[in-house]
């Protein structure tokens, strides 16, 4: 039997390489059956002259999954054998799509439905790990004046500050109030400690002569209207 030759291996390699791009170039994403086809043509632009296909399962296989690559943290990538440069690479994906949401939500100036709020506090959220009070500020004609995080937690639980909220109101004269937090879990549902909060913060506003027109509860993407579900 013939042994394959270095020079014919590279050859190989690199149509492999062709393919894959033309795919994409002509067909999109959708057209890989395999997510690893996805991270090995990413992986391409960090290791140009090597063969990303093997890296691409293994890491797929270290992690759990795609997304669970994407999401891992430069050291994590680096202690699984990527090279630096390619840990800033894939970190830089997620990072690049919160950023892009987030552009596409500063279009939206005026809240005028809760479609509106949710896109908006959907982007504010997207990729956070750790969970976070956050809140809208709208004037008379529903137009944001302030988008503020009021307190970080951890990835389990958070605090609802009442206090600056109403403060944080006040501040910017705010007529209304939505306010928003993330379940970094994936649960939409809102908790018995989620409900009480919503409760005390729209009694502390009211005292102000603002409204609270919302709690979003925000999760892998999605939104949980506390108003539409019938809790505020």
């Amino acid at each position: 039997m013939r042994q394959i030759t270095d020079p014919e291996k590279k050859k190989q390699m690199e149509g492999h390489r062709e393919r894959l791009r033309r795919r994409f170039q002509d067909e999109g994403i959708d057209s890989f059956r395999e997510d690893y086809e996805v991270l090995e043509l990413l992986l391409q632009y960090a290791l140009p002259r090597r063969d990303t296909k093997a890296l691409a399962k293994k890491l797929i296989e270290h992690f759990g999954s795609l997304h669970e690559v994407l999401d891992a943290s430069q050291k994590e990538l680096v202690d699984a054998g990527v090279t630096e440069n390619t840990a800033v690479l894939i970190t830089l994906i997620p990072a690049v799509e919160k950023r892009y949401h987030m552009s596409r939500a500063k279009g939206l100036t005026h809240v005028r439905s809760t479609a509106d709020a949710g896109q908006i506090c959907t982007a504010m959220f997207r990729n956070q790990r750790d969970e976070s009070v956050r809140v809208l500020c709208l004037n008379a004609g529903g137009k944001i004046v302030k988008r503020a995080e009021l307190v970080k937690g951890d990835v389990n639980a958070v605090h609802f500050p009442v206090r600056k909220i109403v403060e944080t109101a006040v501040g910017c004269k705010a007529v209304s109030v939505i306010l928003t937090h993330n379940h970094p879990g994936g649960t939409l549902a809102p908790s018995r400690e989620d409900l009480d909060a919503t409760q005390a913060a729209k009694a502390a506003l009211e005292t102000v002569g603002v409204r609270l027109v919302d709690h979003l509860i925000v999760a892998e993407g999605d939104y949980c209207s506390l108003r539409e579900n019938g809790f505020l």
